[in-house]
């Protein structure tokens, strides 16, 4: 593994791999479309990191600003001039035969001594992302302008068609195992999403509870706090006082990772978040993130909030556990409840004293903590599969680095 970087002459590929210049494997094609006002043509970009072809949509003719199209086709090795440098690169697969694509783009052909499938791993490899980067020109990473030619000279050693077949599928076979991972992963926030619909909603009862969902007026079982006021990050002054600070991100797990450090007063000091307590943000663009609701902190010592963010502390945990609490308040109603409150022209905003006038329905705390243990389990398990999927891609990682140098050989014998 050591001898993977990201220079070419310093890898050592088998010896029965031949040396060709890109410009023997590839060639430029151009395919000009001939536009017509009323007909609907289906455009395609490019994502970043090799995260392959995505459709734009599909427009007439005459909503189309940039008249100089082509079309593109199965196994076209495609090139996006501006974003290649990071890795804006895919082979066309069968669903986007016919699309088209603008003058921003370079369109190529693998001959007979390259396969398009082989290739599309291959140019992930840290070497092929140099030849990209040395081959392109300009002063801001942003607005770099991919030279085609410069690139085509470059120089790549590549097993025979039977052994890249062999790779390909090894990699293919990877590839489908993260694809179905993936899918699993959605599957299970999908059935937490309806859980959480119907759990936090008393739509479904979980066996051995009957109780009726109980309302209580948030003010009346606990406060708000605000968080810290506009101090200056990194002022490391003499004699200030620093203490760690956190944001509200999502409905991610806060951790020790987000702590940065501000200068804080002594009036500020009584607002340190508590075991317990529910985090909100209070201001954002979007009014959607309005009141995302952090899961309650445990362990961590010295936390303060940001001055975008609002607290929520309970005077007791008898009516409202705040295991329950954290995921009724980032379920659909609540969210759509905080979003009617949260108010603003260019910023949408979301005042402590609507938030202590909200009401909500919960059952007892009995059955509060069962609903909470299902939800946790829920997350737990998606968690250990978001683990299992990072591993996954890490195992793939280092088997494209193995197999497409040749330090790991495989078996052309047993290629169907």
């Amino acid at each position: 593994m050591n001898r993977i970087c990201y220079n070419y002459k310093n890898y050592l590929f088998p010896e029965d791999w031949a040396e060709y210049k890109l410009s023997q494997l590839l060639e430029v094609v151009e395919r000009p479309v001939n536009m017509v006002d009323d007909q609907e043509y289906n455009l395609i970009t490019i994502k970043r990191n090799f995260g392959g072809i995505e459709s734009r949509g599909k427009l007439t003719g005459e909503r189309i600003l940039v008249k100089s199209q082509f079309e593109i086709r199965e196994g076209d090795f495609i090139i996006s001039k501006r974003q290649i440098v990071h890795g804006a690169c895919a082979i066309v697969p069968k669903k986007y035969e016919g699309a088209t694509v603008s003058n921003e783009y370079d369109v190529m052909n693998c001959n007979n001594r390259l396969l398009p499938s082989f290739f599309k791993y291959y140019v992930q490899l840290p070497f092929m992302r140099r030849y990209f980067y040395i081959a392109s020109d300009g002063v801001h990473v942003e607005k770099l302008r991919f030279k085609t030619d410069a690139w085509l000279r470059q120089k790549i050693r590549i097993p025979s068609v039977m052994e890249q077949q062999s790779i390909t599928s090894i990699l293919t076979a990877c590839d489908k195992v993260i694809c179905l991972k993936e899918q699993l992963i959605a599957e299970k926030k999908k059935q937490k999403k309806w859980l959480m619909q119907n759990l936090l909603t008393g739509k479904k009862t979980l066996p051995g509870f009957k109780g009726e969902f109980r309302e209580i007026r948030l003010g009346d079982i606990g406060n708000t706090y605000a968080g810290l006021s506009g101090k200056s990050k990194g002022d490391f002054g003499y004699g200030k006082y620093f203490i760690p600070y956190i944001n509200v991100f999502e409905n991610t797990v806060i951790d020790t990772k987000k702590l940065e450090f501000v200068n804080i007063s002594e009036n500020e000091k009584q607002n340190k978040v508590l075991y317990g307590d529910i985090l909100f943000t209070s201001t954002s663009e979007t009014q959607g993130e309005i009141g995302m609701s952090s899961v309650y902190l445990d362990n961590i010592d010295n936390v303060y909030l940001n001055s975008f963010c609002v607290g929520f502390r309970m005077n007791n945990f008898d009516t409202l556990l705040p295991e329950f609490a954290c995921y009724y308040f980032r379920g659909s109603y609540f969210r759509s409840v905080l979003n009617m409150l949260a108010q603003g022209a260019t910023r949408y905003n979301l005042s402590r004293s609507s938030l202590v006038n909200i009401c909500v329905k919960v059952p007892a705390v009995t059955e509060q903590s069962a609903i909470a243990e299902i939800l946790s389990a829920a997350d737990r398990e998606i968690e250990l599969h978001k683990k299992q999927l990072d591993e996954l891609k890490e195992q793939k990682k280092a088997l494209m680095q193995l197999l497409l140098t040749g330090i790991v050989r495989v078996n052309t014998e047993k290629v169907n």
